[in-house]
């Protein structure tokens, strides 16, 4: 059996194919949760169990990426920043879950529309994410791909804080703390891409 040099340097690709796993998944998650404004009670059973699906298979993933980077010899990134990517997209949708696990508990399937403005922005970020996963060897497209997704991230902060804002007395107090719990919900999903930005930005800063 012969052994080709080249092939034994490549970087390993299985790390790359859990992120982009990842970023699916919070794509999944946002389309999900989405799908609850307008829903019923009977639909929002479904969506409650494909969201358990989603998170428990983000962090087999997560798990998954652990075991191929202590087999790799050569990774596309230090271990450690694939490994915190990882570990932040996961956190990114178990935070997605979550929000949605608030609105199906409240059972608050009509919320404004800077709810909807926030999940379209998320899903969009999971799109750019998975774009980064593929941007590792290009950095310039990865340096673009940091920019949109920090522009994303204040525009989710600035709709959340006209979104709260906007909770006014018109709301009965118990539907006031609904809406603020989804909002915290939605508010710790975007914290969460926010911190995954900062450390592609950190990869961005040492590979340049």
């Amino acid at each position: 059996m012969s052994f080709s040099l080249s092939r034994l340097l490549a970087p390993d690709s299985a790390s790359l194919e859990h992120l982009a796993a990842l970023t699916a998944a919070m794509r999944s998650a946002v389309d999900q949760v989405s799908q609850l404004m307008g829903s019923t009670p009977a639909h929002a059973a479904d969506v409650d169990a494909e969201l358990a699906r989603i998170d428990a298979e983000a962090t087999a993933r997560l798990m998954g990426l652990m075991t191929s980077l202590r087999s790799a010899f050569i990774t596309p990134l230090p271990r450690e920043d694939l490994y915190l990517l990882a570990d932040g997209l996961n956190n990114a949708v178990d935070k997605v879950c979550i929000a949605g696990g608030v609105i199906i508990a409240t059972q608050q399937y009509r919320l404004p529309g800077e709810a909807m403005d926030i999940l379209e922005i998320l899903g969009r970020q999971a799109d750019l994410l998975e774009d980064a996963t593929r941007q590792f060897r290009d950095l310039d497209q990865l340096e673009e791909t940091w920019v949109q997704l920090q522009r994303m991230c204040t525009r989710a902060e600035r709709l959340l804080v006209q979104w709260v804002s906007g909770m006014t007395g018109d709301l009965l107090q118990r539907n006031y703390n609904r809406q603020r719990e989804t909002a915290r919900g939605l508010e710790a999903a975007v914290a969460a891409v926010r911190q995954v930005a900062v450390h592609l930005g950190r990869v961005l800063v040492r590979e340049s």
